[in-house]
């Protein structure tokens, strides 16, 4: 059995969402179209992570001055609890330049994406009461920032 190949791919037109068309099937985050949409406004920066020539993740952003907030990041279901999501956002983090902070937005029911992000240095730093609906009522947003030195690493 040989490894797969994994790279990262920036995304920079439309046509590059296509392929991701599969991620966003079944999800309750943003949609395949509205990111789609994003990449024809200027602050936008998003990539894809590729294993065996397939995008199995993808990550957007928005970025303005020095800030950037990350709109969606998302792991292809069959291919979760394997570090992909870790490798883009870091991997991410390090192609943003020279953006010295990095927000988002997480329910405060996915502790896995929370345990992810805290543990790549970001830090609560607000909350939204009862942002997002649920079946069974509404849920909290959780804030999250994380201060970046030059060349996108964590300070």
């Amino acid at each position: 059995m040989t490894d797969a190949q994994i790279s990262l791919r920036a995304l920079s037109d439309p046509a590059d969402v296509e392929p991701l068309q599969p991620l966003y099937e079944h999800s309750d985050g943003p949609s395949c179209g509205f990111l789609q949409g994003l990449l024809d406004q200027s602050h936008c920066r998003a990539w894809c992570l590729v294993k065996d020539n397939q995008p199995v993740a993808a990550i957007w952003y928005q970025c303005a001055a020095e800030r950037a907030e990350m709109v969606d990041l998302r792991v292809l279901a069959s291919e979760r609890r394997q570090g992909l999501g870790r490798q883009l956002l870091w991997a991410s983090l390090a192609a943003l330049g020279d953006v010295g902070a990095v927000e988002l937005e997480v329910r405060s029911s996915n502790v896995a994406a929370r345990e992810l992000y805290e543990s790549l240095g970001f830090s609560e730093t607000g909350l939204r009461p009862k942002y997002y609906a649920t079946p069974d009522g509404r849920e909290d947003a959780i804030l999250m920032t994380l201060t970046l030195n030059h060349g996108g690493s964590a300070t």
